[in-house]
């Protein structure tokens, strides 16, 4: 058997490291296109604004058992949770994911009308508390809903996955609408996240990966100390929507009853 020389088997590793990294990006932009092929024209600047919930599905569980909401991301679908919902309700879980239009609106709006969506949702089930899932400014809106305190004493567990608290790249190069400027490091709303903790008795969990390219490296974990992070190696930022991984976890972490 022949060993390589250091330098050169060095090399060699730095390729296939790269190359692993080239494949996971270029799944990530087949993912992107797939989920801008299926988004509603409505979230184009159409005339449909609402911030629509999928129809809500019967859960084999107790009725005051606590459902999940999902928030998905900047330009995402409700399809974009299919993976988690569907493994969420073979467990039993109620769940239910709302959609909304990114332009012509600011994260503090969607923040309100998540917080409405809660109160809903929580006064068809008999649930005491809700969970809420939310991948990239979903993430972000959920935060803002907490923050607000709009939702105090109604939330069990956050999830979120790539969420740029510590803003986006992509948001500073292009910062056009009131959402994308919001996601850019160090804005208002970004500051204001940051500074605010985590209630009393929620539990926050954050998801990050080391491939993703919109959300890099810890900028999708919030600044309180209270949070749990888990980094997810190999996938990028819509790979977490569809990583057994990460679904695995997540629906580890949503206890039906406190």
């Amino acid at each position: 058997m022949i060993t390589l020389p250091g330098p050169v088997g060095g090399a060699r590793s730095l390729v296939r490291m790269i190359g692993r990294a080239a494949m996971v990006q270029a799944y990530e932009v087949g993912l992107m296109a797939s989920l801008t092929a299926m988004a509603p024209l409505h979230l184009a600047g159409g005339s449909d604004p609402a911030f629509g919930t999928l129809p809500p599905v019967q859960a084999h569980n107790a009725p005051a058992a606590r459902p999940v909401l999902l928030v998905h991301g900047f330009g995402g679908t409700k399809s974009s949770w299919s993976f988690l919902a569907r493994t969420l309700r073979a467990r039993g879980l109620t769940v239910e994911a709302i959609t909304y239009a990114p332009f012509g609106t600011s994260v503090e709006q969607l923040a309100d009308r998540l917080a409405v969506e809660v109160e809903r949702m929580l006064s068809q089930t008999g649930a005491d508390k809700v969970h809420l899932v939310g991948h990239s400014l979903g993430g972000v809106v959920i935060a803002q809903a907490i923050a607000s305190g709009r939702l105090t004493g109604q939330v069990d567990t956050v999830v979120t996955l790539g969420a740029p608290f510590g803003g986006s790249p992509w948001a500073n190069l292009l910062p056009v609408g009131t959402i994308a400027r919001a996601l850019r490091e160090g804005s208002p709303l970004l500051r204001r996240l940051a500074s605010a903790p985590v209630p009393d008795g929620v539990r926050w969990l954050a998801f990050t990966a080391t491939l993703d390219m919109i959300v890099p490296g810890l900028r999708s974990v919030p600044a309180h100390a209270d949070v749990e992070t888990v980094t997810v190696g190999g996938i990028g930022h819509l790979g977490m929507l569809l990583s057994r991984q990460v679904v695995g976890r997540i629906v580890a972490a949503l206890p039906a009853h406190g």
